[in-house]
C-alpha cells in the first residue's frame, strides 16, 4: 500500500481493526490466539498463515485487551 500506517489507521473502522505495533494493524476475526511474550508483551496467532511474528507493543498491550472485550 503507498498510505502509512498512520493513514490507514485513520480511514477503518477501530471496532474490527486495532494497531498493534507501528507496523501492523490486524482484523479481529483474524485472531486465532494470544500467547504471553517476552516482556509483558503478546504474541499473536492468525487464523491465517502469515510469515511473520505479530507481537502487540508492550504499550498496546492493555488497551489491545480492552478492545477484544468491548
Amino acid at each position: 500500500m503507498d498510505n502509512p500506517v498512520d493513514r490507514i489507521e485513520a480511514i477503518i473502522d477501530p471496532a474490527k481493526f486495532f494497531r498493534i505495533n507501528r507496523k501492523y494493524l490486524i482484523h479481529i476475526s483474524a485472531i486465532k490466539k494470544m500467547i504471553q511474550f517476552t516482556n509483558s508483551r503478546l504474541k499473536i496467532g492468525l487464523k491465517e498463515p502469515f510469515d511473520e511474528e505479530l507481537i502487540v507493543a508492550r504499550e498496546k498491550v492493555k488497551a489491545f485487551k480492552e478492545w477484544l472485550e468491548a
